[in-house]
């Protein structure tokens, strides 16, 4: 009897190695697909981890031919389209990069920075602007959860981040296609009206955008609103004070008004920090329209307008000049920004516009 048990127990545990092995080949038959395809996309991000390190070295063909072999072992891989993408943007391949932006948000419509670069070439390589205020349109209502893992991940400031460039991107095309209708006052306003509320919008989320700063004033100024064109040159001038183009403009803005002593001022501000930007010839062109602005403040002011003249020249020049040292260009950058800043927040044209601020 007991003989009979031992050999009974072998025969179970043989029957049952038997139909586990043949268990584990049936589930193995059955899931081979989601096996093969996840191995498939571990060689996929091997792929485009490898392509971003030539990418990261400017080795962008070699980094294509990894994107390429991501994406036939992997073609739902957005990010490897993604990134071929901008390497065929690089190259001014825009068919190539717009078939790239385009499929990986087939795989991905909520991938904004896919969605973003695609408007940006629709705009401005394609002259289609409604496409593009479309893409911007999709990019700033996706809806995307915060994922927060503290010390590790948070993608919530890169959304809203992202969410803030596709702003002020809209804000470029609704103005861009308000020059269209330069002769339907009516509808142009109207658009540059929705370009500032683009500005307005990406300003909320990145108050330090100079560039959505600006082109906030620079609408503003295309509408003939002076107050608040200077002072969003004003504001601009704060977040970068060396970018000359805030006091061009703003210089342009006083002489429309008839203060040419204070639009001189600014214009030899402009022409000074175009001059050490290396922007040369707009900076000769800067001071062609400072000696015609000098010429119309003497003729209105007299001696105290040549007063003025000399002080711009004696102080304001001096400050940018001494910078032409090279073994002292960094702290007099700091030092000029600091008197740059200084002087906007007390000055008579920005003060009035900054107050509270």
């Amino acid at each position: 009897m007991e003989l009979f048990l031992r050999r009974l127990k072998r025969a179970f545990e043989k029957l049952f190695g038997v139909s586990f092995l043949v268990g584990l080949l049936v589930v193995l038959f059955m899931f081979s697909g989601i096996i093969f395809l996840n191995f498939k996309r571990v060689g996929a991000f091997y792929y485009v981890y490898t392509g971003d390190r030539f990418s990261q070295k400017h080795e962008y063909q070699e980094s294509i031919n990894y994107y390429k072999r991501a994406l036939e072992l992997y073609p739902g891989h957005v990010k490897a389209r993604y990134n071929l993408g901008n390497i065929y943007v690089a190259y001014e391949d825009f068919d190539s990069a717009l078939d790239c932006y385009q499929n990986a948000l087939l795989y991905d419509p909520n991938y904004i920075n896919a969605r973003i670069n695609l408007g940006i070439i629709l705009a401005e390589e394609r002259s289609d602007i409604d496409g593009a205020i479309n893409e911007y349109t999709k990019a700033v209502q996706v809806q995307i959860p915060f994922i927060r893992i503290p010390f590790i991940y948070d993608n919530a400031e890169l959304i809203k981040k992202a969410k803030g460039i596709a702003y002020y991107n809209m804000g470029l095309a609704y103005r861009d296609k308000s020059m269209l209708y330069n002769t339907d006052l009516i509808v142009s306003r109207e658009l540059l009206l929705k370009a500032i509320d683009c500005y307005k919008q990406s300003l909320a989320i990145s108050p330090g955008n100079y560039n959505a700063q600006y082109n906030l004033a620079l609408t503003y100024h295309l509408l003939d609103m002076y107050s608040d064109a200077v002072g969003g040159y004003c504001r601009a001038m704060l977040i970068d004070p060396r970018s000359y183009e805030a006091y061009y403009n703003i210089a342009i803005l006083l002489r429309q008004k008839g203060k040419y002593a204070e639009a001189a001022e600014e214009f030899q501000r402009a022409g000074n920090l175009s001059s050490f930007e290396g922007e040369t010839s707009k900076a000769a062109f800067i001071y062609d329209v400072l000696n015609e602005v000098s010429a119309m403040a003497i003729a209105q002011h007299g001696e105290e307008a040549e007063k003025i003249e000399d002080r711009i020249n004696s102080d304001i020049k001096k400050e940018i000049d001494d910078i032409n040292d090279s073994e002292a260009k960094a702290v007099t950058v700091e030092e000029l920004e600091k008197v740059l800043l200084e002087r906007i927040k007390t000055g008579s044209v920005c003060k009035e516009y900054l107050e509270g601020e």
